[in-house]
């Protein structure tokens, strides 16, 4: 009898379980099919233009959509009926409106510009300055970042005086960064990070808006190069991992993106003048606007001073110009180009005894530096979806620098050292030539990356392949320069043949790369982003006979 009634229980349970699992997998089928996708743009209301910057919440699921460049934004997981959407960006009203998804899938919001009129405004507290930086997202344009310790600087937040190109002031706020200063006024970049030597930053890859601005890539990689930090809108400094979609440095990658055109006016000015201390003047002068599908930037610098020792006064100028053209709203076609040029004297180096003694002490009153430098750049952009992304760079430069004077302790034709005393005749006239070494840099690149955005599953998975081609071929040579007190960066042979620092080579470099990278989003807090770069380099340097310039 008992086990007659366990018998009959087990298959009342068993019954009501079937029951149950019915309903769950009822219950679940229908949450399933009742999930739907919601595509939209986010727009300026005012101007129409894409706003780039805005976040998608749904409330319902707390799926959250960042738009891309064009505005677009996709939410894949929605429910079916009513529901209710956040809508957010810096610089606009945060709103919230209800989307019925049984009648549509596809909607228009359009935010409108925070503005506020206050009548007083006191401030009792300094902004923290953390908000001078912020971070890249995963994926930017066709680039992915997740996985790599990167840092932003927000320049038009910076607090400090931007004019001279302070770079303790500029990358303060970026951990680990060694900082050289042994150029006035910021005329070159001098960092390092991991403890790498910062010397002209030659152990990050120096680009401006995505192309390489360094003398060579791969055998000279320093920059002599640094755009005005009035022209700049972010600067982007990514560590080691950058090298699998940047090239080779072990530092990474340091990006200096320039300030975008203005898109609501057909012609916007902005002057600035800066005076400063030992004669210091700088001249910031820019152009923007947009004319129907066209769009443009541009800007010219100069920048002069005395400098704070004797001889050590520079002159720069700087002229930047870019232009885009949209041919569809998933079309661009967009090409810049760069000028630099400056002339700086230098008053040579101090050992400590002297800078103890007088830090204003010139020892050197003929050793002079020129930069000469052109970058040009043509991208061409392509969206071929919302999910799929087309990328071409093509840039080149044609550069030099010239470096003359006495390096160390100066010497004779003999090679004994030369006094202060027995440097000039009975006349004043100065007997000796000076030391000359030219760089000439001539390469060009091409770089390429597609970028594919899909579901892995139910997450979200980015692709990105790209490819890279480099060529180079710089020159450098060493001889007698002119027994003037001037800038005068001709060769001397004719009059100095047995010259003892004579030489000339050249450096033809070739580098061809294949790099890859893929994020999986395991869940909402950890990514997994293997990555590939197969790299092709060779490298020459090759002798020329001297003796062909005398």
């Amino acid at each position: 009898m008992i086990l007659s009634n366990l018998k009959h229980g087990y298959y009342h349970l068993m019954s009501v379980l079937k029951v149950y699992s019915t309903v769950i997998l009822w219950c679940i089928a229908t949450l399933s099919m009742g999930q739907v996708a919601l595509e939209g743009q986010v727009i300026d209301a005012q101007t129409g233009k894409a706003i780039s910057s805005a976040e998608v919440f749904a409330v319902s699921t707390g799926e959250i959509a960042q738009v891309d460049k064009q505005g677009n934004f996709r939410l894949s997981s929605l429910r079916s009926g009513d529901q209710e959407l956040i809508i957010f960006s810096y610089e606009y009203e945060t709103q919230r409106l209800r989307v019925d998804m049984s009648t549509q899938n596809k909607i228009a919001i359009e935010m409108t510009p925070l503005t506020t009129e206050l009548s007083e405004v006191v401030i009792q507290q300094q902004r923290d300055e953390i908000f001078n930086l912020k971070r890249l997202l995963p994926v930017e344009g066709t680039a992915i970042y997740a996985g790599k310790k990167n840092e932003v600087v927000l320049v038009d937040q910076i607090v400090g005086s931007i004019a001279t190109n302070n770079s303790r002031q500029i990358y303060a706020q970026v951990v680990g960064l060694n900082i050289y200063e042994n150029a006035d006024a910021g005329l070159q970049l001098n960092i390092g990070g991991r403890g790498l030597d910062p010397n002209r930053t030659a152990n990050f890859n120096t680009r401006q808006n995505g192309y390489d601005i360094s003398a060579d890539v791969l055998g000279y990689p320093e920059s002599y190069y640094t755009p005005p930090a009035e022209a700049l809108q972010e600067i982007q400094v990514i560590r080691g991992a950058a090298s699998l979609q940047y090239g080779t440095q072990f530092g990474g990658l340091v990006n200096f993106r320039m300030k975008e055109p203005v898109y609501d006016q057909k012609l916007a000015v902005t002057s600035r003048q800066s005076v400063g201390s030992f004669g210091l003047f700088s001249s910031f002068n820019s152009f923007s606007g947009t004319i129907g599908k066209l769009s443009y930037y541009s800007y010219y610098q100069y920048k002069g001073s005395d400098g704070f020792r004797p001889n050590a006064a520079f002159d720069a100028h700087n002229v930047f110009g870019h232009v885009n053209y949209e041919f569809t709203e998933r079309t661009n076609l967009t090409a810049e180009a760069t000028y630099m040029y400056y002339l700086s004297q230098q008053p040579g180096g101090l050992t400590d005894a002297q800078f103890e003694q007088n830090p204003r002490f010139s020892n050197r009153t003929r050793n002079w530096f020129e930069v000469n430098w052109r970058l040009y750049s043509l991208k061409f952009e392509h969206q071929f979806t919302p999910l799929t992304e087309l990328n071409i760079n093509a840039f080149g430069l044609n550069a030099s620098r010239n470096a003359l004077g006495f390096r160390g302790n100066p010497v004779n034709l003999n090679g004994n050292p030369i006094t202060a005393e027995d440097e000039q005749d009975a006349d004043g006239n100065f007997i000796y030539p000076r030391d000359l070494i030219s760089g000439g840099f001539k390469n060009w690149g091409v770089e390429s990356r597609f970028l594919h955005r899909y579901k892995l599953g139910d997450k979200d998975a980015v692709f990105l392949i790209g490819s890279k081609y480099y060529h180079a071929n710089n020159t450098s040579i060493q001889g007698p320069g002119s027994q003037n007190t001037d800038a005068d960066f001709r060769f001397r042979f004719d009059r100095f043949p047995d010259y003892a620092n004579q030489s000339e080579f050249d450096f033809p470099n070739r580098n061809l790369a294949v790099f890859g990278e893929h994020i999986f989003f395991i869940n909402d807090r950890f990514t997994l982003t293997p990555g590939f770069r197969h790299e092709y380099i060779r490298t020459e340097s090759r002798i020329v006979d001297i003796a062909l310039r005398q």
